[in-house]
């Protein structure tokens, strides 16, 4: 199975280094960037290939990734859509936030095997938390992308309602978990400690807090128990 990502930024480039590191074939790996230099560092690092446009991507995978910002999306799905609109055995997955599968699917102008799929910005340390829902697309085609993005952390399926209630739980949540270490971290230091020394504590015990609440769960703990 080749895994195509139009888009090179840093939720590509984390997902695609955390697939190689889980065991992915980088020769499975393709990409595709509007500055194609950027595809080409990226496949030369990975062992992987570039791609010369989108529509050649397209023709090579099974599985398309529109890893693009989402006002960028309808131009790369304007140029990919007569290679995929009819065909079952290419799954085009959506990295937009707020792009939904009922938007996409107008875009396309049909209905195609489609997966979308929202990872915060813990992926970079293979820490994500990421929802997956998904229409029309087989239950291979969804286990493929789940596990693609169990390279990167944890993975959910729900129904595609749920998205915004995700969004705030794990994509909008780390930066209030920043805050927090912050101000454990600054009561440290006017006690004494190092800056470094202040972070990496709260840091580490926030980080050793949520391990335990994910082992104990496990055993049917609720947080509160604990």
């Amino acid at each position: 199975m080749r895994i195509g990502f139009i888009g090179t930024g840093a939720m590509a480039q984390a997902i695609a280094r955390g697939a190689v590191a889980s065991g992915v074939n980088p020769a499975t790996l393709v990409f595709s960037n509007r500055t194609a230099a950027k595809a080409c560092d990226l496949a030369d690092e990975l062992g992987a290939t570039a791609a010369s446009s989108n529509a050649s991507l397209a023709r090579q995978a099974d599985i398309v990734i529109l890893a693009v910002k989402p006002k960028d999306q309808r131009a790369v799905i304007k140029e990919i859509s007569p290679i995929v609109v009819g065909r079952t055995d290419v799954c085009v997955v959506s990295l937009a936030a707020g792009r939904t599968l009922d938007q996409i699917t107008t875009d396309f102008g049909a209905g195609i095997p489609l997966v979308r799929v929202m990872p915060n910005v813990a992926a970079t340390v293979g820490q994500s938390m990421t929802a997956l829902t998904a229409a029309r697309a087989t239950d291979a085609q969804v286990a493929a992308v789940r596990s693609l993005m169990d390279s990167v952390g944890r993975t959910i399926l729900i129904d595609e309602d749920y998205f915004p209630v995700f969004q705030a739980l794990a994509s909008c949540s780390p930066a209030w978990y920043f805050q927090i270490v912050d101000s454990f971290a600054r009561a440290g230091l006017k006690h004494g400690l190092s800056k470094d020394s202040a972070v990496e504590i709260a840091a580490q015990a926030m980080a050793g807090a949520a391990a335990l609440l994910l082992a104990e769960r496990e055993a049917g703990t609720i947080p509160a128990q604990l």
